[in-house]
């Protein structure tokens, strides 16, 4: 029986308590703390290497600290409502305008200024979708309910553990299904693993003999293994964590890829399964309130992946990224309207028209990516 509005099942408030509860854990702390420290301590190296004077190298460690700081002192229920959208908004300034130091246009620094200009993004989503979560649950239900679900520890989850799985969209691992939801994650992840590693080395060798001899088909294959690495890439990650909240704290945490992803029949049906939490962020906070605006579900569809585009080119933006590169990746998201527009007025609906169109499109997002890795190929 569906529970009426404004009411939740027993059940449905049962797991949502108990999932709560395995969030504050000593064993969900701890391991939320060492997900942080290893990236936090991964950009130290990588300041350690990169930078050349003082300066530089705590200059790439204010972001982590900032990010820190948003965790411990904005987001938590005692502050008041003005207060907390005040220091969230300096917070998320503050993570736009750090790595956009000259470190991060150089060597090493690249990786720097790529993933801290990525991850500000992503953080900047999940602390306005707390943010206002945290209220309306609040203004609802009371300071107390709302810090019961969402304590301290499941909010940091949520904001610093660089991941955007959505930390709602989970479910608790009873004893029975625990063992064997872990094992086959783990099976997972080992695939990916060695995908990305047979990627990587192609993508390591391949620009040599592209350059020396000048085969557009060699380039291509780089392109498709520079392809295999961002997708392997993302199911590393993803298995990844899904392994973790799995293993250590028994949950299970819903992936980012949709079941039918490689079953896709159209180009957007393949998108409504990729990258899950981003679409639902895109749908519930531009295509929905475009729609209801008046504004047509085609235009609104374009305005989801224009806005989509300039997530993914603010990266190569803050590295100091050609503006070839930068007009490629955005290009490489617009561009995707058209074959959705062709298989809407075909009626064209078939497996290998969705690989054919992915594939033939994925030198706009994988060049540009491998141009600031490799300079040889911007004869490309």
């Amino acid at each position: 029986r569906t529970p009426s509005a404004g009411t939740s099942s027993p059940m449905k408030m049962e797991t949502e308590d108990q999932v709560a509860q395995r969030y504050e854990t000593p064993t969900a702390a701890t391991l939320g703390v060492t997900v942080f420290s290893l990236s936090f301590l991964g950009l130290f190296v990588a300041a350690a290497v990169a930078a050349e004077s003082f300066w530089e190298f705590w200059g790439v460690l204010l972001w982590p600290a900032c990010l820190l700081w948003m965790n411990l002192c904005v987001l938590v229920p005692s502050k008041k409502f003005l207060q907390r959208r005040m220091c969230t908004g300096l917070g998320c300034a503050a993570l736009f305008i750090l790595p956009r130091m000259d470190i991060c246009r150089k060597g090493p620094g690249l990786i720097i200024g790529g993933a801290e200009s990525a991850a500000t993004i992503l953080v900047t989503a999940r602390a306005l979708q707390l943010l206002s979560r945290l209220e309306k649950s609040e203004k609802s239900e009371g300071s107390s309910a709302s810090g019961s679900l969402w304590g301290r520890w499941r909010r940091f989850y949520h904001m610093a553990c660089l991941s955007w799985h959505d930390v709602d969209r989970v479910k608790v691992l009873e004893s029975a299904e625990h063992k064997s939801h872990y094992r086959s994650v783990l099976c997972d992840l080992i695939l990916a693993m060695l995908g990305l590693v047979f990627c990587a080395v192609a993508v390591h060798f391949l620009p040599g003999a592209a350059v020396a001899t000048g085969w557009a088909a060699c380039m291509s294959l780089v392109c498709c293994f520079g392809a295999g690495c961002v997708i392997f890439g993302f199911y590393t990650f993803d298995r990844a964590y899904l392994f973790l909240l799995s293993y250590f704290n028994q949950l299970g945490v819903q992936s980012i890829f949709g079941p039918g992803l490689w079953q896709s029949r159209t180009v957007r049906d393949f998108w409504r399964q990729w990258n899950l939490p981003v679409q639902r962020m895109l749908v519930q906070g531009v295509f929905r309130p475009l729609c209801k605006s008046g504004i047509s579900a085609d235009l609104s569809g374009f305005a989801v992946f224009l806005i989509s585009g300039l997530g993914h080119a603010w990266p190569l933006v803050v590295v100091g990224a050609r503006n070839k590169q930068v007009v490629m990746m955005l290009m490489f998201f617009v561009s995707q309207i058209i074959p959705m527009k062709l298989e809407s007025m075909l009626r064209i609906e078939s497996h290998p028209w969705v690989y054919a169109v992915e594939i033939i499109m994925s030198p706009l997002f994988v060049l540009p990516l491998l141009q600031l890795g490799d300079p040889r190929l911007l004869v490309w």
